[in-house]
């Protein structure tokens, strides 16, 4: 039997086994309160605490990746551990294993990609997405007794690995995936009303058209759309939710959408507590309530907001303890052992500028040309290419004293960033979202990619075109490419854009595939 707990986690229990699989249950929520469940299931949460407390069962859990709304220790602690065998992707940074080794389970098990973990009856697989800037896995399981097949790629992009994963199992009978938007671009930059609606619409169904083709190469059963959207209940977040337009989609309508694409595919949208049976080939379902569209519905945001009221008090109390000019001081610090890693090599005419709200007249200065940081006052930028970012001292002063990580802060949407031109820039990407420990790995990494210059050729549009092989974004095989427009090729992962006719340039982006045109007049 397959229960959905809510946002990402799943419970798959057999006669001898129970198989949690990134259970987010904390009434905290996540990247220091600013994401939360929805819809809420902060009472599953306590049946599943009592569920292991009493079983007889053998009892696993598996941590996908470090992200909160997988990975949370909160919940994790609360737990009876001696009973816990937890399961989790052997990644170069061994973060989440360290930490759940320290709480003194039954067992941490580690797994390399595409290693099998037999429990019981079941067959399990991770599969990795190890690299400096995205660090994720995905689950397939086998039950040798049903012979059911479960694929949970929360929101690990193998997309690039469809054909390995099709040829390993043969067959899904339940897949599941993230299908909404979950990054702080765009609904943390600062655009006009219409370009941050046109990206968000772009972004929304770019996403949706990617977990198409994936279902439609995996042919499964039964597809759950899961793994987001949260909601957002800070009282300074909570515009997110109602704004008409954004990354943030609802279930039913990605829903709709597959009916469209997809009329013969069988999707059914959870909500906490849902389960599904797998007998005699077939699956059925069982919700815990009759209108389950209820419970999605937006009314119910403004009650639940009311409902953790006092955290947020409790943490704009906090805030208000740091002294801003103390925050830039010690701000400066860390960025500066960020830059003494990130040993480039290429060119970067780069202006960063990151500013404290609370502080009208300096800002810290990073000009990855020369490598040189400092406090200076506010000036008129001279650089044509420049980063912006804002924040306030009290969400830095969090950040600096450990109560989330530099990606946590990121996610927690609780800054402003604008860059002009507005082209991404992996590398900064990167500057921002690393740990200072972990900088020089992802500048290894990033250097790799970009003398990785294996190269295939295309046929598009009726012309043979020389290019990368690899992805500069984050390595992904471009073999396995979309075409669209017959000029456009679109890489699985991510789905960046790089223009044929444009020497393989990214639409965008600042990078490319170095396209060369090999009839010589692109005829």
């Amino acid at each position: 039997m397959l229960t959905f707990l809510g946002h990402a986690a799943f419970m798959y229990e057999t006669e001898n086994e129970i198989l949690l699989m990134d259970p987010w249950m904390s009434k905290s929520g996540a990247f220091d309160s600013s994401w939360y469940q929805f819809p809420s299931n902060h009472l599953l949460g306590d049946d599943v605490r009592e569920l292991i407390e009493t079983t007889d069962k053998n009892v696993y859990i598996y941590i996908s990746h470090e992200h909160k709304d997988h990975f949370d220790l909160p919940f994790l602690k609360s737990l009876p551990l001696s009973k816990i065998n937890f399961i989790t992707p052997k990644f170069r940074r061994d973060h989440v294993a360290s930490v759940l080794n320290k709480l003194n389970p039954n067992s941490v098990t580690t797994p390399i990609d595409s290693e099998i973990v037999n429990i019981g009856n079941l067959e399990i697989r991770l599969f990795l997405d190890d690299q400096e800037i995205v660090r994720d896995s995905a689950l397939g399981l086998h039950d040798s007794d049903s012979d059911f097949t479960f694929l949970n790629l929360n929101d690990c992009k193998v997309y690039d690995r469809v054909d390995e994963l099709f040829a390993i199992y043969n067959k899904f009978d339940i897949f599941t995936c993230q299908f909404s938007g979950a990054v702080f671009h765009p609904v943390c930059y600062e655009y006009p009303e219409k370009k941050y609606y046109e990206i968000s619409e772009s972004k929304v169904y770019g996403k949706f058209g990617s977990v198409k083709n994936l279902i439609q190469k995996f042919k499964p059963e039964l597809y759950i759309p899961a793994a987001g959207p949260p909601v957002f209940l800070d009282p300074n977040l909570i515009h997110i939710n109602f704004q008409d337009v954004n990354i943030f989609s609802s279930p039913f309508k990605f829903k709709k959408y597959l009916n469209d694409a997809i009329p013969e595919l069988n999707v059914e949208v959870p909500v906490p507590g849902s389960k599904f049976y797998f007998k005699k080939q077939q699956v059925d379902i069982e919700h815990p309530l009759e209108n389950i569209e209820e419970m999605y519905d937006k009314k119910n945001i403004q009650d639940y907001a009311n409902n953790y009221e006092s955290i947020f008090l409790e943490r704009e109390k906090q805030k208000s303890s740091y002294d801003p000019i103390e925050v830039q001081k010690r701000l400066l610090v860390e960025l500066n052992s960020k830059l003494n890693g990130f040993k480039i090599e290429q060119k970067m005419n780069i202006l960063m500028e990151f500013s404290l709200s609370e502080i009208e007249d300096t800002s810290i200065y990073i000009d990855f040309e020369y490598n040189q940081i400092d406090i200076k006052n506010k000036i008129n930028k001279s650089s044509d290419l420049t980063y912006e970012i804002s924040a306030s001292a009290g969400d830095i002063g969090r950040l600096l004293d450990g109560y989330l990580n530099w990606e946590d802060f990121m996610l927690s949407f609780r800054h402003k960033l604008k860059r002009t031109p507005d082209i991404y820039q992996v590398a900064i990407n990167g500057f921002l979202t690393m740990e200072k420990e972990d900088v020089p790995e992802f500048v290894n990494n990033l250097m790799r990619l970009q003398n990785q210059r294996e190269r295939i050729s295309v046929e598009v549009g009726g012309v043979l075109y020389s290019i990368d092989k690899f992805c500069p974004h984050q390595g992904s095989d471009l073999t396995t490419h979309e075409i669209e427009d017959e000029r456009f090729l679109i890489c699985p992962k991510h789905r960046w854009s790089f223009d044929l006719e444009d020497e393989g340039k990214a639409v965008g982006h600042d990078a490319s595939i170095n396209a060369v045109d090999l009839d010589g007049d692109g005829s």
